[in-house]
């Protein structure tokens, strides 16, 4: 089974064979986690780094880099999750459109997910996509227990 993760939310699995697929990433971030430890997956996405971003709808909430990092981040820690022991991936923030203010955006994205590894102790172990000039898509295959990110006609398949 695979479910779709919205720009502005994030899902974890904890031991079910599912498949985490990120939408399209343009100036916006995807994070991943394995943790196979205790077979925990996940994975977030936005697009407006900072709190002020966050919108509020019938349906739920759309959150940015900033909550949804600190949500994540709650929740593993009332799950007693190792953040060393967890595998980390970071995709996104990429460059194919020239406009200032989407480069402007991607910058901000990319500094709140650095700042948040940084805090963690985390971003020297992080595998990195980014900058890429195309658009990409992040996988976490629970079933295999990989990162798979997808650009162009290319999969591209990291443990």
């Amino acid at each position: 089974m695979i479910i779709l993760v919205s720009r502005g939310s994030y899902e974890i699995i904890e031991k079910k064979p599912f498949i985490l697929r990120s939408e399209p990433l343009g100036a916006g971030i995807a994070i991943g986690f394995i943790n196979r430890e205790r077979g925990l997956f996940g994975l977030l996405s936005y697009l407006f780094p900072y709190r002020e971003a966050d919108i509020e709808l019938d349906e739920g909430t759309i959150y940015s880099g900033e909550s949804l990092l600190n949500l994540l981040q709650s929740e593993l820690e009332k799950k007693k999750v190792d953040f060393e022991r967890t595998s980390w991936i970071l995709i996104g923030a990429s460059c194919f459109k020239r406009e200032s203010y989407i480069l402007d955006l991607t910058e901000k994205n990319l500094k709140v997910a650095e700042a948040w590894f940084k805090r963690n102790n985390l971003w020297e172990r992080v595998i990195k996509r980014v900058k890429e000039p195309h658009p990409l898509f992040l996988e976490v295959n629970a079933k295999e227990g990989i990162f798979e990110v997808k650009i162009q006609n290319k999969v591209e398949r990291y443990e």
